[in-house]
């Protein structure tokens, strides 16, 4: 595979360096506990939820200010958090347990739970989004995708042609969409998930997350420092060259300011809509899971109950 030509790295750091110039990372919040904290996610830009290991649930309602303990009532661990509006949420737990919020997280209610024919059989499921009110979808292990059309009340089964572990998908809009996963996989669809194909990363990778700018460009990352990028919806997916071998588990973008995490405190930032990447100190060693990126501030979550705020231009 070509890869494209990239601009001089000298000259991207002196940019990135002028742009990070009065920026840092600060710790916001820890978890008494120090339970892994999954993820992030900012319903807009005072609401916001963070979710971990141990049913870990904690809400803010000012921007970040102050991070309040909620009792979700769930049990397991919590490997992701989602939100069409300020009232209408989901969560998945450890055993394949879904649940769903009406009333701003007051009450969750569980909605689903995959009846396994026994431990082996017992899934995982890693990540869950809706495209509108109506549709959704959840991905783990053993190449399971399920999908509901009536607000995630009931859920059937969708064939990802695969029996490989499924990390995360993103949605594009109620057609188009992408799942990212272990040995290197990514799944396209552009029909709502009737079917789903499987394009050539190029790599044997792990891959955990995938963010999508629009219906021709996504970012997708994984262990071993591995960044994928394509411009033409995946029909080509180019190796984008980094100084990093650590694990990557999360990307998120605010217009052509880009940010990746990953394990032992590593956070690496783009200027140019993820042509060049380079490493921002974050001023902690533990591993960085929950990327949430908004337009003036981007929050991290991690384990050790970790936090992690940016501020700067």
């Amino acid at each position: 595979m070509k890869l494209r030509n990239f601009a001089p790295i000298g000259a991207v750091l002196f940019l990135l360096a002028a742009i990070d110039a009065k920026a840092q990372w600060n710790v916001a919040f820890q978890d008494r506990s120090k339970q892994d904290l999954n993820v992030v996610f900012f319903v807009d830009s005072r609401l916001g939820w963070v979710v971990g290991d141990k049913g870990i649930v904690h809400v803010t309602q000012d921007g970040g200010r102050e991070w309040l303990p909620h009792n979700a009532r769930v049990d397991g661990n919590i490997s992701d958090i989602f939100f069409r509006n300020r009232e209408e949420g989901w969560m998945i737990t450890s055993g394949a347990k879904i649940y769903r919020t009406q009333n701003g997280g007051s009450i969750w209610d569980p909605v689903f739970q995959f009846d396994a024919a026994g431990k082996r059989d017992a899934p995982e499921f890693y990540s869950i989004v809706f495209a509108n009110k109506n549709l959704g979808w959840v991905v783990g292990t053993h190449g399971r995708i399920l999908h509901s059309n009536d607000g995630g009340l009931s859920w059937a089964s969708q064939e990802s042609g695969t029996q490989e572990e499924l990390v995360h998908l993103k949605f594009v809009n109620d057609r188009q969409g992408w799942i990212v996963g272990d040995k290197g996989i990514i799944l396209y669809t552009d029909d709502g998930g009737k079917n789903w194909e499987r394009q050539n990363s190029s790599v044997r990778s792990h891959l955990y997350h995938i963010e999508a700018r629009g219906k021709d460009t996504a970012i997708v990352v994984g262990e071993e420092g591995v960044i994928l990028r394509t411009s033409n919806g995946g029909e080509n997916w180019e190796r984008v060259a980094v100084d990093t071998k650590e694990t990557l588990v999360n990307v998120g973008f605010v217009g052509n300011q880009g940010w990746i995490v990953g394990w032992n405190g590593t956070i690496l930032r783009s200027g140019d809509g993820g042509k060049n990447w380079v490493e921002q100190e974050s001023g902690t060693r533990a591993n960085l899971y929950g990327l949430s990126v908004a337009k003036k501030e981007v929050w991290v979550s991690g384990a050790e109950g970790f936090v992690l705020k940016y501020s700067g231009n």
